[in-house]
């Protein structure tokens, strides 16, 4: 992997490292931060770090490739940061101050998550659920940022022409989006298709759009989500890169979105439909209670299980969410018979998007944090 420069002198801003150039949610947060720093008066530099396996995203986001300070802020998954010491070591060899903003989707982070820890200095968390977790490991200070959530602009294409959505008129429309790389067993869509076939017949009215991302590089997981809609004229699966413009748009064509997950570090896509006024059935547990509450949102029951079937990614013997499918049921009965109700509680989604802080809010937060790193 080709070397970053760095200066001669060093300056007393931060250089934001993340995977700039990909597809992914914690690529949108790093180059989020990469643009708003500098944009409310903190001088940065910003380098993209290739180590996921995600598409290129679209456009290209402008980076500048070069390390310009000693502090060092990675937008990376704390199990990637053996990856990028040993790909960019002249990075951690330049950083006097090298902290992570990290995300986890579960109580306990895993051994390479833990061992991750060991190259930084502190830890950056988004929500109080993710700071419980890396202050559980207890080897480094766990400080909170604010994650903003901008409003959301959709593009102008019409629900019609997007291919699940194209015959679909006035039916209901109830939708699940996830990428495969977040892994199938997390995001747990198949719950989903359970819970909604068991609150409608096929000829009931209401549709289930799945919009996944990356099938064709976890063929396995995305077969078995086939396997579970199959037979079923009212459930559609769609795997589809869509820019980011039109992934709104496609969010902002749904009557209700579902995430029955088993845990989510913060569940961006959620804000992102409470924005546009989407109604959401969530599980009530985990990141996405840092802004979902009854008032906006219709959480569903669970309880804790085993992470059996969580693959290599998360730790064996700890646990995670089983939302309970005859609420979810409810749930869906409940949105998708009621208008008014869906009217209702989009409104409150959306006002409980705005009331959030902002980018000036988290690049204040940084500005102080950097100033003063143990205050």
């Amino acid at each position: 992997m080709p070397a970053w420069p760095v200066e001669a002198t060093l300056g007393d801003g931060v250089n934001v490292v993340g995977y700039l150039g990909k597809q992914l949610a914690l690529g949108d947060i790093g180059r989020l931060m990469a643009r708003a720093i500098p944009e409310h008066g903190v001088d940065s530099s910003s380098l993209a770090f290739s180590g996921a396996p995600s598409p290129a995203v679209d456009p290209p986001f402008p980076t500048d490739e070069v390390i310009a300070h000693r502090t060092t802020l990675a937008v990376v998954a704390a199990d990637q940061l053996p990856v990028l010491q040993e790909w960019h070591p002249e990075l951690f060899e330049a950083t006097d101050r090298m902290i992570a903003y990290c995300f986890w989707e579960m109580s306990q982070l895993s051994d390479a998550g833990v061992r991750g820890l060991d190259l930084v200095d502190e830890v950056w968390v988004a929500t109080d659920f993710v700071r419980d977790a890396f202050e559980r490991v207890g080897t480094v200070p766990v400080r909170r940022v604010p994650l903003p959530i901008a409003e959301p602009v959709p593009s102008s294409r019409a629900r019609s022409s997007f291919e699940p959505l194209a015959d679909t008129g006035d039916r209901t429309v109830v939708g699940v989006t996830f990428d495969h790389f977040s892994v199938l067993e997390r995001k747990n869509p198949l719950a989903t298709i359970d819970a909604f076939v068991q609150a409608f017949t096929e000829d009931e009215g209401p549709i289930l759009v799945i919009k996944t991302l990356n099938a064709e590089m976890h063929p396995e997981p995305h077969g078995h989500l086939l396997e579970r809609a199959a037979g079923r004229r009212d459930i559609r699966v769609w795997d589809a890169h869509l820019s980011r413009s039109d992934q709104f748009a496609f969010l902002s064509h749904l009557d209700v979105l579902v995430s029955l997950h088993r845990g989510e570090g913060f569940g961006a896509h959620l804000a992102e439909a409470m924005w546009m006024g989407v109604p959401c059935i969530a599980t009530g547990y985990s990141g996405n209670l840092d802004f979902m509450n009854d008032t906006c949102a219709r959480l569903v029951g669970f309880s804790m299980i085993d992470a059996a079937d969580g693959g290599t990614i998360y730790p064996t013997g700890t646990q995670w969410a089983d939302p309970d499918l005859d609420d979810a049921v409810t749930a869906l009965r409940e949105l998708v018979g009621d208008d008014d109700r869906r009217r209702a509680l989009g409104a409150a989604a959306r006002s409980r998007m705005a009331a959030r802080p902002d980018e000036a809010d988290m690049v204040a937060t940084i500005g102080t944090l950097l100033h003063h790193p143990f205050a």
